[in-house]
């Protein structure tokens, strides 16, 4: 589909309107300076049809961003104009000067002559860290026939190459650097639309494409039923607001540098979050015909029952995501085996609090970097909460029992208490201890006040918050040397048939990480960790 619509918006301020009273004064006769007249020119902005982020309906342009620069233009008193192309008929535009900027484009060194660009947008190539000045966030993944869904698979640039897949690309688009190390077999089309025209009729094989923007197209398309798409991520990279070089727009950096700072003010007030919410949300793209249920066991601070109803650090998180994405939810509560065995029937659509472990990916969705964890010890951006087990054992005995190593634990003989069905970590399970099995984290403590065990590995946040809600503060303790740290996460089950629950997933990860970038999740954090803690 081709869009070349011209649109001038009406959003003008006051200082707006005083400017273009000039130019009609000008055109009147009045001998107006060249400058002047330059200057009050309606500012051009270009854009792709970008579904939910620009696009047009019922012949306007509407969505995130269109919304985004209309409040911030008419902030900065500036008339404009929104044109929508293909991105190859834009970026031709920039180059030339015939518009002064556009949405939705990444850095890349090559484009330096061309647009301008901020430091901090320039150091994303090299560092990985995200702009302050970043646009929106953008996931990539490839698309896919529904049924070859099963019978194609992505493991590795390297393996595509191998496998010869005919690749869908968009003509002049960057993709990532790792994306061109390779000898890939692609095929280029003019937009996204045609690309996904070309995969339904089985021209090609797969075509990556920003997730959130290809299920709208898919919709709109009414492809929704032929195409899907592989869960893993190809990359994530910060989409911009770029300027064009070659504008000769009075003060053209000037004007980037306050169009900046106003996202930025929008970003900080909750502005901006607030107008996403309305286009990118669950229940735009998904059928919901139930409540998308969390199952979880009782682990204080993070989530539990108060008055019957479920409180915690992760309840609160996740909470905020769900409302944000506008998908109804449950959660609920059960010992940790059932839990499981929920996840395994597909009668939850994911679980709060657990970490990874290999066996658990036929039952558990689990990103990349989640599942890196394991070799790499990086902890992954989409993790929910870091957990440092210790070992807990009664005050009586913490000048008598030591832990130096598992060895040392083994030859002392000490009784060691663990929870059923809990992965801990390699070293741990291969100590060979002796271990006495739990259901669940007050039954562990009880046993060890009971004297039943010696000593009992817990996260050192649940274990102290759990004690001072048995009323156990005073009895037990913890041995200063940690066991192991890890991340845990929140898995969306494999096993569920809840409609659209991958894109959901990576949804409820991208608001997570909002959540940390503006300093919620932290606030919540700190007001449910316990002082002693």
């Amino acid at each position: 589909m081709s869009i070349s619509s011209r649109f001038v918006l009406n959003s003008i301020s006051r200082r707006g309107v005083a400017a273009l009273v000039g130019v009609l004064l000008g055109a009147a006769g009045w001998c107006l300076p060249v400058t002047a007249q330059e200057a009050v020119r309606p500012f051009r902005f270009t854009m792709e049809d970008y579904p939910p982020f620009e696009y047009e309906e019922d012949g306007k342009p509407t969505g995130i961003d269109v919304e985004v620069v209309t409040r911030i233009m008419d902030r900065l008193g500036i008339p404009f104009t929104i044109d929508f192309y293909p991105f190859p008929r834009a970026w031709m535009l920039l180059t030339k000067g015939k518009a002064e900027a556009a949405t939705s484009i990444s850095y890349n060194p090559s484009r330096e002559p061309h647009l301008l660009f901020t430091a901090g947008q320039k150091a994303f190539w090299t560092t990985g860290e995200i702009p302050d000045d970043y646009l929106w966030m953008t996931e990539y993944v490839f698309f896919v026939r529904r049924r070859l869904k099963d019978s194609l698979e992505f493991r590795s640039y390297e393996q595509l190459e191998h496998d010869n897949y005919r690749i869908g690309i968009n003509k002049e688009y960057t993709y990532h650097p790792a994306f061109w190390e390779h000898k890939l077999n692609t095929h280029e089309y003019i937009g996204p639309s045609e690309a996904f025209g070309a995969l339904a009729e089985g021209q090609i094989e797969l075509f990556p494409m920003d997730r959130t923007i290809g299920l709208w197209t898919l919709k709109r398309m009414g492809l929704e039923s032929e195409i899907t798409h592989l869960g893993r991520p190809l990359f994530r990279k910060p989409y911009l607001m770029v300027f064009s070089r070659a504008s000769d727009y009075p003060d053209i950096a000037g004007v980037m540098k306050r169009f900046y700072a106003e996202l930025a003010a929008m970003r900080e007030s909750g502005e901006y979050d607030q107008i996403r919410s309305r286009y990118v949300s669950g229940a735009s793209l998904h059928r919901a015909d139930r409540p998308l249920r969390f199952v979880c066991e009782e682990w204080v601070p993070f989530e539990y029952l108060a008055d019957g109803k479920p409180r915690g650090i992760d309840v609160e998180v996740t909470d905020r995501i769900m409302k944000r994405l506008g998908v109804p939810y449950e959660i609920q509560f059960y010992p940790w085996s059932r839990a499981w065995l929920m996840a395994e029937k597909g009668q939850a659509e994911a679980v709060l609090s657990v970490s990874y472990k290999a066996s658990r990916e036929k039952v558990l969705y689990y990103t990349p970097e989640q599942a890196a964890f394991a070799k790499t010890g990086e902890l992954p951006p989409d993790y929910l909460w870091q957990a440092d087990y210790v070992f807990f054992v009664k005050k009586k005995y913490a000048d008598t029992y030591c832990f130096d190593s598992y060895e040392q634990v083994r030859t002392n003989g000490y009784r060691i208490g663990t929870n059923k069905d809990y992965s801990y970590d390699d070293a741990f399970r291969q100590a060979d201890l002796s271990r006495i099995e739990y259901p669940d984290t007050k039954a562990g403590l009880t046993a060890l006040v009971a004297e039943e065990i010696d000593m009992y590995p817990m996260v050192k946040t649940v274990g102290l918050a759990t004690l001072k809600e048995m009323g156990l503060s005073q009895s037990v303790t913890w041995l200063p040397k940690p066991l192991f740290s890890k991340p845990y996460l929140v898995p969306f089950c494999r096993t569920s048939d809840y409609h659209c629950l991958e894109y959901i997933m990576y949804a409820y990860y991208r608001e997570l990480a909002s959540l940390r970038r503006s300093g919620e999740y932290e606030e919540i954090y700190k007001r449910h960790v316990l002082p002693e803690q």
